[in-house]
């Protein structure tokens, strides 16, 4: 641990309110001595707190606070995923993490503790066992990181044990054909009928949809390449490369969605490189919701046009490696395990067909 230094506080005054700073130099991981100034404190106790922290993370010590920690952890965090992962991994530790455990030193956090905070949130009942999964999933990571660069000896939350539970196989909600063909022939506007007939028909992402060009439509050919994702960030959304190396795919489409595309490119005379469609994720998840109980359907996420594709390729008697590279998973077995309990019908037929041939 770093030795114990008064810490440099001053007071000022800002709109009629004494607030407080800290600064203080400090010997960096690269030997170089920094200035560090911190502003905006309301209490000369934060401010100090804040330079210990920052001592404390320099030196790796496990005595810091769980926020210094979710700081140091987040800014490590966002070198090494995609800016919506870490928007959302952030928004998380923010919302229910932070609020509990911020101001406890890693070295006083107890298995008790987070067990105490659990068994909090779920008699709250505001949550899904699947939300309760990922926080502790979520906390366990970041105790993690401490325990491989701050010291920490063990991770409480490990020994605490998880709660909720991750969503299951059979909790996938999906539209059948017919259930997909009242929906679409339901008054859409064309803008809407080429995006969510894609999405049913194709299995892409929603972001991969939303980031097509004409030129990545081959009306020749019958196929849709997908080569990049519109993910959203903290000042909106972005194009960029697809989720995984998988996610680069071609995808052969049916005659019917290819006329409807066309149209489309038609209807917008777009130039090769620019975007189809001018809707952001979040204005067609609503659409579709509005939609959808306006025809009488079970509500369903645009997610889940995903999984209704899946699971009509399925009833098709596709084989799951060719599922698997239609949708652009990393891994056969993300297939399996999403879709797995789809397969006992086909297993069926195929032992119907191996007694015939026997």
């Amino acid at each position: 641990m770093a030795k114990t230094r008064t810490p440099h506080v001053y007071a000022y005054e800002k709109d009629g309110n004494t607030l407080y700073y800290v600064t203080f130099y400090c010997k960096q991981w690269d030997g170089t001595n920094k200035k560090v100034k911190k502003m905006g404190f309301m209490r000369q106790a934060d401010a100090a707190q804040y330079e210990r922290d920052y001592r404390d993370k320099l030196a790796g010590s496990p005595s810091m606070t769980f926020g210094a920690l979710c700081d140091s952890f987040l800014a490590d965090y966002k070198h090494h995923v995609r800016e919506s992962t870490y928007i959302i991994r952030q928004k998380t530790i923010k919302n229910h993490l932070f609020p509990a455990f911020s101001k406890t030193p890693l070295n006083k956090l107890t298995p008790s503790m987070i067990r105490d905070w659990q068994n909090s949130l779920i008699a709250s009942g505001q949550y899904k066992p699947a939300s309760l999964s990922l926080f502790h999933a979520i906390l366990t990571q970041v105790l993690k990181f401490a325990c491989k660069y701050y010291g920490l000896p063990q991770n409480p939350a490990t020994i605490a044990g998880s709660m909720g539970t991750l969503k299951r196989q059979h909790d996938i909600s999906y539209w059948t054909r017919e259930q997909f063909a009242r929906f679409i022939l339901s008054g859409l506007p064309p803008e809407y009928i080429a995006i969510f007939s894609t999405l049913f028909w194709t299995g892409c992402r929603v972001g991969e949809c939303l980031a097509l060009t004409a030129a990545d439509i081959d009306l020749q050919q019958n196929s849709i390449s997908i080569t990049k994702t519109m993910t959203r960030i903290e000042t909106g959304e972005k194009i960029g490369p697809p989720k995984t190396e998988n996610s680069r795919r071609v995808i052969s489409i049916p005659s019917p969605l290819a006329m409807i595309l066309a149209d489309w490119i038609k209807r917008t005379d777009a130039a090769p490189n620019e975007q189809l469609f001018k809707y952001k994720a979040k204005s067609v998840g609503n659409r579709l919701t509005i939609q959808a109980k306006k025809v009488g359907l079970p509500h369903i996420r645009v997610h889940d046009l995903r999984h209704s594709h899946a699971s009509m390729l399925i009833n098709l008697g596709t084989p799951p490696k060719m599922v698997q590279e239609r949708l652009g998973h990393a891994s056969i077995q993300i297939t399996l395990d999403l879709y797995s309990h789809l397969y006992p019908d086909r297993q069926k037929d195929l032992a119907k067909r191996l007694s015939e041939y026997f």
